[in-house]
Formats: C-alpha cells, structure tokens, sequence
C-alpha cells in the first residue's frame, strides 16, 4: 500500500507541560485508522500538528511524499479537517457555510456546487440548507462541519471526534459514511471511543500520556492491552461493559 502520510518523531510541549512525545506512525492508501486515547493524550496535538495548525518542536509531517511546512498552502487543498469543537459561522446558513469552506479551499464554478450537493446529500442536509448555523443542534451542526471536511473529496481525511454530539441514529449514519469514504479515501479518526474504533478502523494507534503505546490491527487490541497502563486497561473494560 502507499504511504498517504507520515508522522516522524513529533514532538510539542505547552510549557512545561509535553503535549506528543517522539511520535511516529504512517498512513496508507484506503484504510480506517483510529487514533484512540484518554482525554489529555494528545490525540488532537498529533491531527493539528498534521494540518499545519501547530508547529512541533521536533519531528516532521510528510503528506503524499512532500513535508508539511508553513508555506505548503497547496498540500492543505488535499486533505480535508475536522477539528476538535468543530468551530462554524453561527451567523450563516448552511450552504453559505459550505460556499465559504468551499472557497478556502480553491473550489470554483461548476466544481463548487456539484462538491457542495455532493455533501448535503450524503448528510442528509439538503433540507437544512437554508437553517442558519447558531439554531441547529449539535448533532446537526457537527454534521455540517463534516460536511465541510468532505467538500471535494480529499484523498486524505483528518477528523476530530467525529461522532461526538450525535445521537445514535446520527452516529450510525455517519460511521456509514466514513466506511463508504474508504473505497478512495484514507481517514484517521481520533477518538475515545472504542466502539467506534471496533465499528469501522481496520488499524489503531493508540496515545497515552503523549507516546504511542500501541499501533496494530483493531482486532489485536484487547489482546495486547496487558501492555498498555493501568488506565487505559480501564477505559478499555468500561467501554467494553457499555
């Protein structure tokens, strides 16, 4: 398979305080990856640290073989993001929220409304199109946000908690929809979900106090948790019991 994206020894500190720890993984053409961990183990420093939003300290980000550098514009037109909070325009509708992320990302004329129907479509938005964003739930407005992270279809998705805020008919609609996404695109997930990561990741890397305690298949998981720490044991038999 080919290498989409490659994480070499990351490294970012907030002060005192060590955000990612010499982290290291790849991703690869159409497959599912869960980045799972605790709140606090750095699972969103690694995707900001992918997307150019935070500069490491140390480490390097290659995607589709060329380094990520503050002044790699055309690398962010290839991958689409979620972010943590999945931050929005509360004083625009929905389709102008699509137009505008549409925009930042270099789509124009005919290319631009046929992405922006394509993602109404598959979150079932077409009927919200014309709801401002500060009078939609939460469900709703994460799917919007998702929405803006598929405009295009990137080859490369990098999604914060994507199914945080949804209800359970949502969720399941959505994790569908990142399964589909796999047929042409690869898509790391991070999460503290196990289920969701057992539901659709074909591979888990997993982050604990900033380092990568595990990076392998999902069904080896379980398996391998003796060697995980004690806490993260324990978020592994509570998500199993839920």
């Amino acid at each position: 398979m080919t290498v989409i994206a490659s994480v070499q020894n990351l490294t970012r500190s907030y002060g005192p305080v060590r955000g990612l720890r010499s982290v290291s993984f790849d991703l690869h053409t159409g497959e599912i990856v869960g980045l799972l961990g605790l709140n606090g183990a750095g699972k969103s420093t690694a995707l900001s640290l992918m997307t150019g939003r935070l500069t490491p300290d140390s480490g390097t980000v290659e995607l589709f073989g060329e380094r990520l550098t503050a002044g790699t514009h055309a690398l962010k037109g290839r991958f689409g993001f979620l972010p943590e909070g999945a931050p929005l325009f509360d004083d625009l509708s929905v389709r102008a929220q699509l137009e505008t992320s549409a925009g930042l990302k270099g789509l124009k004329g005919a290319d631009r409304k046929t992405a922006i129907s394509a993602v109404l479509d598959r979150f079932e938005l077409t009927d919200m199109k014309a709801r401002v964003i500060e009078t939609l739930s939460k469900g709703y407005r994460r799917r919007v946000a998702l929405a803006c992270a598929f405009l295009g279809d990137p080859p490369l998705l990098l999604l914060d908690e994507p199914t945080d805020g949804l209800d359970p008919l949502q969720k399941d609609r959505v994790l569908a929809q990142l399964v589909k996404a796999k047929d042409h695109q690869t898509l790391l997930i991070s999460t503290h979900s196990l289920e969701d990561v057992e539901a659709i990741c074909d591979r888990v890397i997993v982050l604990h106090e900033g380092e990568v305690v595990f990076d392998g298949q999902t069904s080896e998981l379980k398996s391998k948790s003796e060697s995980l720490g004690q806490s993260f044991r324990n978020l592994l038999g509570a998500e199993t019991s839920a």
